[in-house]
């Protein structure tokens, strides 16, 4: 127990540490957003509920890092702590976990971080959520979102302000911030930070409604991250056979020149579903699908494997994903639930794409850690003989 405590340190402290001072390399990898460089956010969020966290077998072995529904995650790293969000359950319109530097295996379940739609919309139907934090201090969340009631209706894009992490966050618009009607909407919004602090959108037009194609573009946004500030740039499409005619939940990450567009695909509700990547020469494109296959497909513990997003490590450099997935024998199934799970990637030269190196990054922590319980317990025995040999002596002497 005491070996494991010691990996959840270890690993812990490269996923929310504080983040070292100085800008970063542009070479480095880099995630949606960079860290913030300024100070802890105060959240008065009062926790109704904690779930465990099963951080150290879901890394080695490829489970769930933590129970219960949890679809199209979005991980938010702060200096003293991780919030997680997910697309709506029984109970929330966009739910959200943290799990804070100082309580290492447990998630402290927050709530619902919307608990108020816009007049415009309709519950049961919010996804995808996405959140950017601003250099102010302030919290802007993206989501999708009903134009109006029922799946008959288009789906779109909206966003909400907040000065809390764990919301509440607030809609107050009277429309949807993204919406092409003509391609069947747009879904799964994914904020991304370029090198030049200029940000934007990705998102999916939702054609796949209407008997229409799926396209995923990028689109700039305003310094405030409030409006659109130019048109959409499309960066790919379905277009390889195991996609089905249908690509959806984009990400992007970056390395060097190279940004790395991530998406899923296939139908979401069946273990054919599985994680696609691009190379891109920027964040508005071209880009090229390198392989003809999934990048991420099914696994033993987590099949029709989509909706990841990425995150930085903060106390070390690295790249984190989170995503979802279903348990054998559950997908598609009535109560069947899409859990969340945890990976690391890796960057090897000459290789087109990163790696997924979580299951390495546990192992590495478990040799390292086991070192250091094997000289803690070689420094306590030999205090012990030394112990022993005194009262040996000591007894002794007080014989003669």
């Amino acid at each position: 127990m005491k070996v494991l405590l010691l990996i959840g340190v270890s690993i812990f402290a490269g996923l929310i540490s504080a983040p070292p001072a100085g800008a970063k390399d542009p070479n480095d990898a880099q995630a949606g957003q960079r860290l913030p460089t300024r100070g802890p956010v105060k959240s008065n969020s009062v926790p109704k509920a904690e779930r465990d966290v099963n951080l150290v077998d879901g890394l080695l072995r490829g489970v769930p890092i933590v129970e219960g529904d949890f679809a199209d995650p979005f991980a938010l790293a702060e200096r003293d702590a991780l919030y997680i969000y997910a697309t709506n359950t029984v109970d929330a319109n966009i739910p959200v976990i943290r799990i804070r530097k100082n309580q290492l295996f447990k998630a402290q379940y927050l709530g619902d971080a919307l608990p108020t739609l816009p007049s415009w919309t309709v519950k049961g139907f919010q996804w995808a959520p996405s959140v950017w934090a601003a250099p102010d201090g302030s919290f802007v969340m993206y989501y999708t979102t009903p134009s109006s009631a029922g799946f008959g209706k288009k789906q779109c894009i909206s966003r909400a302000t907040s000065s809390d992490p764990a919301g509440p966050f607030v809609d107050n618009s009277t429309e949807a911030f993204i919406c092409p009607l003509s391609e069947g909407g747009a879904i799964d919004a994914s904020i991304f930070v370029d090198t030049n602090d200029a940000l934007y959108l990705i998102w999916k037009s939702d054609g796949n409604c209407c008997n229409l194609a799926t396209v995923i573009y990028s689109q700039p946004l305003t310094s405030d991250g409030l409006s659109v500030a130019g048109p959409p740039v499309e960066l790919i499409t379905a277009s390889q056979p195991w996609e089905d005619n249908l690509v959806e939940g984009p990400s992007m990450i970056r390395k060097g020149a190279t940004y790395y567009l991530f998406y899923s695909a296939n139908q979401w509700d069946t273990t054919n579903y599985a994680i696609g990547a691009a190379t891109c020469t920027s964040v508005s494109g071209p880009c090229t699908k390198p392989e003809d296959k999934p990048w991420m497909d099914s696994g033993t513990f987590s099949k029709g494997p989509g909706g990841q997003e990425f995150f930085e490590s903060a106390g070390k450099a690295g790249i984190w994903m989170v995503h979802h997935g279903w348990l054998p024998n559950q997908a598609g199934t009535p109560d069947g639930q899409r859990r969340l799970y945890l990976d690391k990637l890796g960057f090897q030269q000459g290789d087109t794409l990163p790696t997924r190196t979580g299951k390495a990054a546990a192992a590495e922590a478990l040799v390292q850690d086991a070192l250091i319980v094997g000289l803690v317990l070689a420094v306590m025995i030999g205090l012990w003989f030394l112990v022993r040999s005194l009262l040996r002596r000591r007894k002794q002497k007080s014989a003669a």
